[in-house]
């Protein structure tokens, strides 16, 4: 092990390392990518509270020659708060700092095995909302089928729902019972041959389709998989700068964002005498909420 020191501690670039990690958090996230976002990187404390405006609807006037227009207030707007209660953190040690930031593949292994845990921790926190959504379509123990999907976009188009962009999160069981659905296999086949060369679904009426393996199972007789089929404003997903590390506590620390997925992470890197080598954390601050009941519709099977 090479040796050390505050010196060579101070030789760690915090914004190297966040770059990264928030790169891998963008690739192992599917739901955070697709729900509405609030994020920012002014700093903020745990269990702060944002409110966030969401408008309602307008209506159309008659406008005459001659008058003025009509100022108006929207119906069914709202201020749903978002509660940045959700602190996560994953923390190790690297004995060998510069070698690490060096080495593109040793700083990969360090942040591979890291962010994922984030990553689940808000997908997770995200697919929670679903026990608060009002409306359900399929039936439990069923898997998805094509008119599964049709119900869904029915359901949809009649809460009056923008028909674009909209996404379908299904479970790793309910992915390959669509692949095998012989009603979609002519569509397969002709239009969306990927599917069946690579297993990628990609849009069906309307949804594009994606897996992931956090969708929720409520155990039961039979269990329920909780599949959601939603508009981005069905959730919205706050993420917030940490505060960086008081002067002179020998901490350094980055937050970056990332203007893709909205994505905010911090690393923060200080010396630990106790274990002769470089702390590293990253973590995150964030809240969820649910933002429009009708967006959202739980697809169950």
């Amino acid at each position: 092990m090479a040796n050390i020191t505050t010196t060579t501690a101070a030789a760690f670039i915090p914004e190297i390392w966040a770059q990264r990690a928030l790169e891998v958090l963008r690739s192992n996230v599917v739901l955070a990518k697709l729900v509405t976002k609030d994020t920012d990187l002014a700093t903020f404390q745990v269990g702060d509270v944002l409110h966030i405006q969401y408008p309602g609807t307008f209506t159309a006037n008659d406008k005459s020659a001659n008058t003025a227009v009509t100022l108006q207030t929207p119906s069914g707007g709202a201020e749903p708060t978002v509660t940045l209660d959700k602190h996560k953190e994953v923390s190790f040690l690297i004995e060998d700092p510069a070698r690490a930031q060096a080495n593109q593949d040793l700083m990969d292994r360090y942040v591979n095995a890291a962010v994922p845990a984030i990553a689940e921790a808000i997908e997770s926190d995200l697919f929670a909302l679903y026990s608060g959504l009002s409306g359900s379509v399929g039936t439990s123990g069923t898997d998805i089928t094509a008119a599964t999907i049709r119900a869904a976009r029915k359901k949809l188009n009649d809460n009056k729902v923008p028909l674009s962009p909209r996404h379908m999160v299904i479970s790793s069981k309910d992915e390959i019972a669509l692949l095998g659905d012989s009603n979609l296999a002519t569509y397969f086949a002709n239009a969306r041959s990927e599917a069946v060369a690579q297993g990628a679904i990609g849009q069906l009426y309307g949804f594009t389709i994606w897996m992931s393996q956090l969708v929720p199972v409520a155990t039961g007789t039979p269990s329920s998989t909780k599949n959601l089929a939603f508009h981005p404003e069905f959730a919205i997903l706050a993420m917030r700068a940490l505060p960086d590390p008081p002067d002179g506590s020998g901490a350094r620390s980055a937050a970056v964002r990332d203007p893709e997925s909205g994505l905010v992470i911090r690393v923060t890197s200080a010396y630990n005498p106790t274990y002769l080598g470089v702390q590293v954390t990253l973590d995150v601050l964030y809240g969820v909420a649910e933002l429009r009941d009708a967006a959202g519709i739980v697809v169950l099977s």
